[in-house]
C-alpha cells in the first residue's frame, strides 16, 4: 500500500469499505500508523481522540473467514471505523458465552440496537491496538516507518558498540549502513575478508586487500642510538639501532579499489566525502593502529588525456586524475602497460584526515 496507490485517506477508506476482505489487519494498521500524522503511534495514545480510527468486533457465530468484516469511512466529524472478525469478546473463539454473541448480533441486526456491541467495542478498540503495538514493536521493519522510535536501531547499535551518542559514526557514515554490517562489526576477530566485504558492499566496486605491505617506521629522536648524550639504546646487541627508521611488514596493508569508472574514481580522491567514509569504515572495523594505503584503479577505457577548461567533462585535478598523451581509446599498448598506467594513484587517506582535523 504505497502513497501512489492511495493518494488520499478518504479514497483509501472507501477502497477498504468496498473490499474489506482484501486487507490484512496488521498491514492496514501499519499503513495508517505511518500516514496518519498523529504524534502518538497506534497503541501509545493516551486518549482515543489522538488515534485516527475506531476498531470494533463484528458479533457473529461463524469462524473468521477474513481479518476485516466491515469498514466505514469518516463522516460528520466521526473518525473511520472498522470491525474485525478475529479476536475479541464475541464469536466461537471469544471468552463470552455464545448466547451473548447471538443476542448482540440479533439486537444489532434485527432491532437496530447496537448498544451491547458498542459497549464491548470500548474494550475492543484499546485491546486490539495494544495487540497490534505488541506485534509492531517486535518488527524491525515496522520501526522504520516513522523517524522517531526506531527501537531496533538502538538494539543493533549497542551490539556493535555504537549505542551511545558519543559513539555515533563519524565521517558521514549512515547509521543504517553500520547496522547492515553488524554481522561483521560484532565479531571479535577482524579478518581482511570482513573489511573487503564491507567496502565492496558499501561502495559497490571490486575491493582487494594486500597484506604485509613493507614500510618504514620513523624512530623518535630520543630513542635513536647516539655516541654521546642520552644513554637510550646504546648497548650493542641489546638495543643499538642504526638509522632513523625501522622496516616493518606487519602493520600495514593496502586497499585496492577498482577497476573504477571515472565518476567513482573522482569521488574517491583525497578530501572527498567518499574517501572520508572509507577511512571511517577502516577505523570502525580495524581500529586506528594500522597503517594503510588506498590504491585507486581506473578502468582502462576511462583514462583521458589532459583537457583545458574546468567545465569540460574530461577535466580532472592535476596530479590526481590527469594523464598526458592518448590513453585507453587511442592507445594500442598491451593490457599490462595499460594496467600500470591506471593503477598508479596511491595515497594515505589517514594523512589527509589528520590535516583536515588540525586545519
Amino acid at each position: 500500500m504505497t502513497g501512489a496507490a492511495h493518494p488520499s485517506l478518504p479514497r483509501f477508506w472507501q477502497q477498504v469499505a468496498n473490499a474489506p476482505h482484501a486487507y490484512d489487519l496488521y498491514a492496514l494498521l501499519r499503513w495508517l500508523d505511518a500516514r496518519a500524522g498523529k504524534p502518538a503511534r497506534l497503541g501509545y495514545a493516551a486518549h482515543p481522540a489522538d488515534e485516527p480510527l475506531r476498531i470494533g468486533q463484528q458479533p457473529t457465530l461463524v469462524f473468521a473467514p477474513a481479518a476485516l468484516a466491515t469498514a466505514t469511512p469518516a463522516s460528520e466529524g466521526a473518525p473511520p471505523r472498522m470491525s474485525i472478525y478475529g479476536f475479541g469478546l464475541f464469536g466461537p473463539n471469544g471468552p463470552l458465552p455464545l448466547h451473548l454473541t447471538e443476542y448482540a448480533r440479533d439486537r444489532a441486526r434485527n432491532h437496530g440496537d447496537a448498544a451491547l456491541t458498542a459497549f464491548a467495542d470500548l474494550f475492543h478498540h484499546r485491546l486490539v491496538l495494544l495487540f497490534y503495538r505488541a506485534w509492531a514493536d517486535a518488527q524491525a521493519t515496522v520501526s522504520l516507518d516513522r523517524g522517531a522510535g526506531a527501537r531496533f536501531d538502538t538494539y543493533i547499535a549497542s551490539l556493535i558498540h555504537l549505542g551511545l551518542p558519543s559513539q555515533t559514526p563519524r565521517g558521514g557514515l549512515p547509521a543504517h549502513a553500520c547496522h547492515f554490517m553488524a554481522g561483521h562489526l560484532v565479531r571479535q576477530t577482524r579478518n581482511p575478508a570482513g573489511l573487503q566485504q564491507i567496502l565492496q558492499a558499501y561502495l559497490g566496486v571490486p575491493v582487494a586487500i594486500v597484506e604485509f605491505v613493507p614500510h618504514w617506521i620513523p624512530v623518535d629522536a630520543s630513542q635513536r642510538t647516539r655516541l654521546h648524550g642520552s644513554a637510550a639504546n646504546r648497548g650493542l646487541g641489546s638495543g643499538a639501532l642504526l638509522g632513523v627508521a625501522v622496516r616493518d611488514v606487519q602493520s600495514k596493508f593496502e586497499l585496492r579499489l577498482g577497476p573504477l569508472s571515472r565518476a567513482r574514481f573522482l569521488a574517491l580522491l583525497p578530501r572527498t566525502p567518499r574517501a572520508r567514509q572509507v577511512v571511517q569504515w577502516v577505523r570502525l572495523y580495524g581500529g586506528v593502529e594500522w597503517a594503510w594505503d588506498l590504491r585507486l584503479v581506473l578502468a582502462a577505457d576511462q583514462v583521458r588525456g589532459v583537457t583545458l577548461g574546468g567545465d569540460s567533462p574530461n577535466s580532472s585535478p592535476l596530479g590526481w586524475g590527469s594523464w598526458l598523451g592518448a590513453h585507453a581509446s587511442t592507445n594500442t599498448s598491451t593490457s599490462a602497460n595499460t594496467n600500470t598506467t591506471t593503477d598508479d594513484f596511491v595515497y594515505q587517506p589517514e594523512l589527509y584526515e589528520q590535516e583536515t582535523a588540525t586545519a
